[in-house]
């Protein structure tokens, strides 16, 4: 979180009124977590993964059947980041609920999607994204392995898993998410609704 300084402050006010702001701010999303509300508001990486993994895993220990919410907006990120979070969304008893805020784009598609079903909402202002590389990959640095056939075979595979998620939980069939995701596709709620990505607007 930055905050912008203003030139009229004085600089040891501004210093104040900062570290003021920023413990308020910690201090809601702490709150918010007692409730079993999460925010992802990043992209998908390991530190971000395990983090929200760890509170599901936690969240289920205590109570499998209250919902879990989950706020997203979020560009995308890492693929296995994205299936560290979905596998414990899966594995766990208690209801997750998803809702989009601002956008839920590639991976943040995909977690938007995978909620429980009756349970995944998006603002009226909310955008989704899908496209055909849905998830950002693992990237070998070795030369020889990256013109490997093996190498492209893992991530067309792996691409191939990631898109089965969507349709699985949009209800499309595999050949019209593959055909959709060729490019970047973009939904407004009403089109989020209509494509099975969401079951209500807010």
């Amino acid at each position: 979180m930055k905050i912008e300084k203003d030139p009229n402050i004085d600089p040891k006010t501004q210093n104040t009124l900062a570290n003021l702001y920023t413990a308020k701010y910690l201090e809601t999303y702490v709150k918010l977590s007692k409730d079993r509300v999460i925010f992802l508001s990043e992209i998908f990486t390991k530190e971000t993964s395990s983090a929200i993994s760890a509170l599901l895993l936690n969240y289920d220990h205590e109570n499998t059947e209250n919902d879990v919410s989950i706020y997203i907006h979020s560009s995308g990120g890492d693929g296995a980041s994205l299936t560290n979070i979905y596998d414990v969304m899966q594995m766990i008893s208690a209801p997750v609920k998803t809702v989009c805020i601002g956008k839920c784009y590639s991976a943040g598609a995909i977690l938007l999607a995978s909620g429980t079903k009756g349970k995944r909402f998006i603002f009226k202002h909310g955008r989704v994204m899908i496209h055909g590389l849905q998830c950002a990959f693992p990237l070998a640095t070795d030369t020889d392995q990256v013109g490997s056939d093996n190498y492209y075979n893992f991530l067309n595979k792996y691409n191939h898993r990631i898109l089965s998620l969507l349709a699985k939980h949009t209800g499309q069939p595999i050949d019209k998410i593959k055909k959709d995701c060729e490019r970047d596709m973009y939904f407004d709620a009403k089109g989020a609704l209509a494509y099975g990505l969401v079951d209500h607007i807010i």
